[in-house]
């Protein structure tokens, strides 16, 4: 009952993840738009000039007008856009925890990329959140500030070391979740840090009959470029678990990085196209980065996997199950016939060298290679298998309920 109360738990998280964050990304887009598509006013309110933009949506004309500066006459209510980017990081953060941080020895550790403790890896998967995040607030303070382009390549750069730490300490799948959470939360610390202060420091000034500092606006004006050029490439980290071609491989962190520069370029694009300017070279060069991104997961050739005998355990699984000491309460017996369950049912979809036709990496990322692997998956082996009974998809290889019960059997006597 438990595991099936954590998937509730993950499902309805998600859910609220996915509303926020198309409600912050499409605020978002939409001033970005609105700035760019605007026309000098016609005539000037409070006596300032401004931009203005005629619309139309949902049977009815719009008229968007952008003060420069802050009216001196405010209106009584001012819509603010900042809950929804702190409900998408407070739930993206709650979503991490719930699969990754609970289940460090599922998701985050890999013991062919680094062998951790779970302590070690949900420590190092905080520390990274967390020094990412500094690390960034120390750039956009120090000198580089002065100058954009200096501060967009030292940003580069800092988010480069994150990837790197992150393809050698985690998983392939951890590494880009962690990377899309890194980036949310530069994104949402923009938001809570700089945005929103800045302007209702702008605001302030305008109710006590002063000229705002225009520095205000320039921060946030610098913070809010910056999240427009982080919000696609975070998004599809967000998304990549469910395509594990993304991440196991050999070279996940050219991948991110270019994920980095294909998304950048796709955002230059839709800015010129707002503003009526053309750029061949970015739309070009988006296309070379996403190019570069399907050789780099293009699948290698790899031996093909040994033919499995039905009747009795594989000598490779013989082999993996005498190798080490046995687990409390775990005999044997049943832990061979639990491997070759794993081997004979999982496996052709989940293992380095899946043989099912369409696959070219593990399903989910989730590989059985070994007894290893098979106890680190403990728990979700019996929720899929057992529990919801979801796997093997549409029980194509055709697990019996006696198998189940098995494997019932083993995650009982392991716990």
């Amino acid at each position: 009952m438990s595991a099936y109360l954590l998937d509730w738990a993950m499902l309805l998280t998600r859910w609220l993840h996915v509303m926020a964050g198309i409600a912050w990304i499409g605020a978002s887009f939409f001033f970005i738009w609105l700035d760019n598509r605007r026309k000098p006013a016609t005539h000037a309110v409070d006596g300032r000039p401004g931009g203005e933009l005629w619309a139309v949506h949902g049977g009815g004309l719009y008229h968007l007008f952008r003060h420069d500066g802050v009216s001196e006459t405010l209106p009584s209510e001012i819509h603010w856009f900042k809950w929804e980017a702190y409900v998408t990081w407070l739930s993206g953060m709650g979503l991490f925890t719930l699969i990754y941080l609970l289940q460090p020895h599922a998701y985050l550790i890999d013991p062919r990329v680094f062998e951790m403790s779970d302590t070690l890896a949900v420590c190092s998967a905080l520390g990274v959140l967390v020094g990412g995040w500094l690390g960034y607030e120390a750039l956009c303070r120090s000198p580089f500030k002065r100058h954009a382009g200096a501060l967009f390549v030292a940003v580069g750069v800092w988010l480069t070391l994150a990837a790197w730490v992150a393809t050698e300490l985690f998983s392939g799948r951890a590494a880009f979740l962690l990377m899309g959470a890194l980036m949310g939360s530069i994104m949402a610390g923009n938001v809570f840090n700089v945005i929103i202060p800045g302007q209702k420091a702008l605001l302030a000034a305008a109710k006590r009959g002063e000229t705002p500092d225009p520095i205000h606006g320039q921060r946030a004006k610098q913070r809010s470029v910056h999240n427009t050029f982080i919000t696609l490439p975070a998004v599809l980290m967000m998304i990549s678990n469910h395509y594990p071609l993304l991440y196991a491989n050999d070279y996940r962190l050219g991948v991110i990085l270019l994920l980095l520069v294909t998304g950048g370029l796709i955002r230059i694009a839709t800015v010129d196209h707002h503003k009526g300017v053309k750029r061949l070279w970015v739309p070009v060069g988006a296309v070379l980065a996403l190019i570069g991104v399907i050789l780099l997961c293009a699948p290698r050739s790899q031996t093909a996997p040994a033919t499995v005998e039905t009747s009795a355990p594989s000598a490779s699984v013989a082999a993996s199950s005498a190798a080490g000491n046995e687990a409390p309460g775990e005999n044997q017996a049943l832990r061979d016939k639990v491997s070759h369950i794993v081997e004979q049912r999982c496996a052709g979809c989940h293992s380095d060298t899946p043989n099912l036709i369409g696959l070219t990496a593990p399903a989910a990322g989730v590989a059985f290679n070994g007894w290893d692997d098979i106890q680190r998956q403990a728990m979700r082996i019996h929720q899929r298998t057992v529990v919801d009974k979801s796997m093997p998809l549409a029980n194509m290889t055709q697990m019996t309920d006696a198998e189940r019960q098995l494997l019932d059997d083993w995650w009982q006597a392991t716990r």
